[in-house]
């Protein structure tokens, strides 16, 4: 089972990665999850973002992400202690 958290994308850090405010967590998730979570994305069904990272830059993915309600499907973490995720823009009533 995957764990799922929800929240608002606080700050953009680079083409692959941003800053996270925990709002919403899954019942079920296996793990607990800080209010802040820095995410390192490796999938995204979010159209106006490119699947190929290098075709991505930040101030495109501040006006794609920042301020928004993400849903990230965690795969694992990394060893900066950074989520791997897929991610996707959150249904209306935020999941």
């Amino acid at each position: 089972m995957t764990d799922i958290i929800w929240g608002n994308v606080t700050k953009i850090i680079s083409r692959n990665t941003f800053e996270l405010s925990v709002t919403h967590q899954k019942e079920e998730n296996q793990e607990t999850y800080s209010g802040i979570e820095i995410i390192e994305f490796t999938e995204t069904d979010i159209m106006s973002i490119p699947a190929d990272e290098s075709s991505r830059d930040i101030t495109h993915l501040e006006q794609s992400l920042k301020d928004k309600f993400i849903k990230c499907d965690i795969s694992s973490r990394n060893n900066q202690n950074q989520l791997i995720c897929k991610v996707s823009h959150s249904g209306a009533g935020g999941y």
